[in-house]
This record gives C-alpha cells, structure tokens and sequence, in this order.
C-alpha cells in the first residue's frame, strides 16, 4: 500500500449507505466539475474502502460521485458474530440495495472478490446498474494453485484471534517473498486486519475457492438484459490468469483492458491510468 493512503485526501469523506439490513461505511468524494454519474467501488478479500481512496479525488476532477465501500466484515462494517449473514447473495442484495437508494442507475467496480459479488448482483438485478467493472477478477473460483495457504486461513479462523493468525500470516509471507511494506504501511495493514470480522474472512476464502461460476449465470441474464462490461486488469496480475479474464470478457461481450505496470491491485498500484482508463470507458456508454 503507497504511502499517501494511510490518511484520507482532502475532499474524502466518511459516509454510511443503507441497505436492508443495515448501513455499511463508506469514502465519497463528490464531482469538481458537471456531474457525469456516480461509482461505486466494492473491495475484495481483506480489502477495505481505503483501496480506491487514491482514485476518488481524481474521479472527482472528471465529474463522477465516488464511493468506496466496505463489505459487511470489513473494518467499517464490521457485521454480526453469525456466520449466516455472510453469503454471496447477501452480499450482493447489499449491493443491490445501495445501489437502488440512489435516483440513477449506478456504475460498479468490484475488485477480486468484488468482483464476483458484483457479478451476482448484476445477475439478481441488472436494472439497478448502469455498467459492471470486474477488476482483477474472474469467473469463478480462483485456480487451485493459487490458494496458497486459504485452506489453512479458514481453519485459523475457528481457532485463533485474528491478531494471531496475522502473526502466523506474516511468517508465511516472509518465507514466500512476499513483497515487503514499509514500518507505517504494516501497521495500517496489521491494524486492518485485526479490525476486520473473521466470519467474512472465513466465507470470503471458502467463496474464492468453492464459489460457483458466477460469469456462466452473469452471460445468461446479459443475454436478456444488456449493459457495458468492462474487465480489467492489471498486466502483471497473478491471481486469475490473464488469458482467462480476456476470455471473461469475450463471455461476457464486454470490454477488456490491462494497466500496465500493475499487478493485482491497479487502484493501489497505478491509480491514475486506473481512473483514465475507467473515465474513457465510462463516457464512452
């Protein structure tokens, strides 16, 4: 995580945004210029809101209405002590409710896991959307080989508190590579973690192994009821392969393009060609 995402930009602000069972925390930066539509950014796997606060200020000098919301688990919706309220179609009637408490229809970007969530809601109630961005996502569960240690996550989270497995999760990354953080940014990290409800992070994991194909129910439902699709990734993003998002969109008669120079997270990554990449594809509908 860059640097000059542990404090919130001038002009973001925290928001909460309904649905039926509650309200979930959100960022929203409001348009500089003639209102051109309004986003909404759904976060992925241990993701937060945060992850697309880079974006918002530079959205807003287009002229869209920016939110960035956490999921229910996430530290600003941190959500029940109930396994059952988190499930892929719960997520996705959050969505759906967020996205029908406002006058228009919405544009959505959902990242990794927000992006199957994204894809479920657009299936349950294409209506409610104006486009679909599926960042750095795919169409079903992730491939085996990359599971990594998820199988172990999940059993960890039945077992220990979060501030441990966080300590085991470390020495799993170190001896894996992982790239290292600096001091600020791992405290934000660790501190987002244990802020975080490990029920969504135990469904979230079994989901991205186990979730059924969502884009084979998503191309059904846009053979019926059409709107814009965008995948997009980044060109060095290693979670679904690349060859499999091109063919995702393709499925999905959408529209497909790469940031250079990002891997798995382009919001954090390269922000700004994120933004220009998503404004171009936007205006363009």
């Amino acid at each position: 995580m860059q640097e000059q995402l542990l404090v919130n930009p001038v002009n973001v602000f925290e928001k909460k945004l309904p649905t039926s069972r509650g309200f979930l925390g959100a960022l929203v930066c409001e348009p500089e210029s003639i209102h051109a539509g309004t986003i909404v950014f759904v976060p992925g796997f241990s993701g937060s809101r945060e992850d697309f606060v880079a974006m918002l200020p530079e959205l807003a000098k287009l002229g869209w209405h920016s939110f960035a919301i956490d999921q229910l688990g996430q530290p600003s919706s941190f959500g029940p002590t109930d396994e059952s309220a988190f499930s892929i179609d719960l997520f996705a009637q959050d969505l759906i409710d967020i996205a029908n408490s406002f006058p228009e229809p919405i544009h959505v970007v959902g990242h990794s896991f927000g992006g199957l969530v994204s894809s479920v809601a657009a299936t349950k109630s294409t209506q409610s959307f104006a486009s679909i961005t599926l960042m750095c996502s795919g169409p079903g569960p992730m491939p085996k080989e990359k599971w990594g240690a998820l199988p172990r996550l999940v059993e960890a989270t039945t077992k220990y508190k979060m501030s441990t497995i966080w300590a085991l999760k470390t020495i799993f990354e170190k001896l894996s590579g992982y790239r290292k953080f600096s001091r600020k940014v791992r405290v934000w990290r660790r501190n987002r973690w244990n802020n975080t409800n490990p029920l969504s992070i135990k469904v979230m994991a079994t989901l991205l192994m186990h979730i059924h194909p969502v884009a084979q129910e998503f191309q059904k439902t846009l053979s019926v009821n059409r709107i814009p699709i965008l995948v997009l990734s980044g060109a060095h993003d290693d979670i679904w392969p690349l060859s499999q998002q091109k063919e995702m969109a393709q499925t999905l008669n959408g529209t497909y393009v790469e940031i250079a120079g990002a891997g798995h997270s382009p919001a954090r990554e390269e922000p700004l060609e994120t933004v220009l990449a998503l404004d171009k594809f936007l205006k363009a509908i």
